[in-house]
């Protein structure tokens, strides 16, 4: 039993081992195939060749059940993995299979969950997946932009639909102001609402500035994170200072110049390989 549990982790898990890499591969091109046949379906091929595009679905979806279902087995803490991020998805991909069975209409709509499909090839690649990992390292710069983008979105909004309604038919919720906010801020500009009154036009234009502020902190974030885990940056925190982030040959803190301890810098290089 100690044994076959071995072996499905060396299949499930490893990205290292030839046979991990091997059913890697497999269901990175099984995941591609489904999302290809899933675009066929709506068109006229779906009615010409029905049974075997029903069959190959079935197919696959026997597959990702097993393979969700070996991976609880597995699973240290099954409720942990149940409940994570890639555990959700595993689930959401494999609902429609279960949901099948049951006659009501309004449960086909579950059929999109197959396109999440091509968000499992994250778990094959050790990459994206050390990458999305990193971002836990950068909560503090991650507060910020979620902070600074609802701030804005929530006060353009009041402040919008308190000028505007009344007057403006397109704000006569804050639910419109807050989609025209969301709109705004992007820099998309749909113009499917539009302020009218000269105080709603000087908040739309303080509010196209800040969008751009607020689009600059979330590109920088994704900037910073993105350089510090591929070219050498480990969180490693200074003792003097607490600055958080350095080279993995530094000597000294690059922000007060303290002395850095470099077993502890070593390790954090380690485990940042690692992960």
């Amino acid at each position: 039993m100690k044994k076959l549990e071995l072996l499905l982790v060396d299949c499930l898990e490893s990205h290292e081992s030839k046979l991990g890499k091997g059913v890697g591969y497999a269901l990175v091109v099984l995941i591609v195939l489904s999302t290809i046949t899933f675009m066929l379906e709506t068109t006229h091929l779906f009615y010409r060749y029905e049974d075997f595009f029903v069959a190959f679905e079935e197919f696959v979806i026997t597959i990702f059940v097993l393979e969700y279902l070996l991976r609880v087995l597995i699973a240290r803490n099954r409720l942990k993995f149940i409940f994570s991020p890639l555990g959700i998805i595993d689930l959401l991909v494999i609902a429609p299979f279960f949901l099948r069975f049951l006659n009501l209409s309004f449960l086909r709509g579950f059929r999109v969950f197959r396109i999440l499909r091509m968000l499992k090839i994250i778990r094959y690649s050790e990459v994206m997946t050390s990458f999305f990992h990193s971002f836990r390292y950068y909560k503090d710069e991650i507060r910020i932009f979620v902070m600074t983008f609802f701030m804005v979105m929530l006060l353009s909004s009041f402040s919008l639909f308190y000028l505007e309604h009344g007057i403006n038919p397109e704000f006569d919720s804050i639910f419109n102001a807050l989609w025209w906010a969301v709109v705004t801020m992007s820099t998309v500009g749909y113009g499917d609402a539009v302020p009218i009154t000269i105080g709603g036009k000087v908040v739309a234009a303080i509010v196209v500035l800040m969008g751009l502020i607020t689009l600059a902190i979330l590109t920088a974030v994704v900037t910073k994170i993105f350089i510090d885990h591929f070219f050498g940056k480990r969180l490693h925190h200074c003792d003097f200072c607490h600055f958080p982030h350095h080279d993995h040959d530094a000597k000294f803190c690059k922000n007060c110049g303290g002395q850095l301890d470099t077993h502890k810098l070593n390790k954090a290089e380690w485990l940042g390989r690692k992960h």
